[in-house]
């Protein structure tokens, strides 16, 4: 890919223009489901930095922000997504290292992320960009 690639952090007003790659990620949720989930997470502090090729937007990371007694500030990194047309081009370690350097900016001191233990491909990108295996995510239905 030759293309021009621009990363930067979506306004909240821009926020829809991810929901088709997220599709991707959920493909058992309803359009409609995703954008009212979206409107709830920007109330809860969720952003997203997207990469655009000219003006196709190509890759999606959401982040949230906080701080937790056994890590300090942290970032946490949700659904990344890489267009399929687009992916093993590098576009998905170029927005990994701009969250990276995001999530220094703003004083974090770890970046903290899940993947879905199905997901074999996206342990290996994490584990190539020095991501480790800390601990188990635990879920419980209601």
């Amino acid at each position: 890919m030759d293309r021009r690639l621009l990363i930067r952090l979506l306004a909240e007003q821009e926020l829809a223009i991810i929901l088709p790659l997220v599709q991707r990620l959920n493909p058992e949720l309803s359009p409609d489901l995703l954008a009212q989930r979206l409107q709830d997470m920007v109330e809860q502090g969720y952003q997203c930095v997207a990469t655009f090729s000219d003006d196709d937007c190509v890759g999606v990371a959401g982040i949230w922000q906080g701080t937790r007694f056994w890590c300090g500030r942290y970032l946490d990194v949700d659904n990344v997504v890489v267009d399929p047309a687009y992916r093993g081009s590098g576009i998905g370690r170029q927005l990994m290292d701009w969250v990276e350097q995001y999530a220094r900016q703003q004083g974090c001191e770890i970046m903290v992320l899940d993947a879905y233990v199905t997901n074999h491909s996206a342990r290996r990108f994490y584990e190539r960009m020095d991501y480790q295996v800390l601990g188990h995510h635990f879920v419980k239905s209601l």
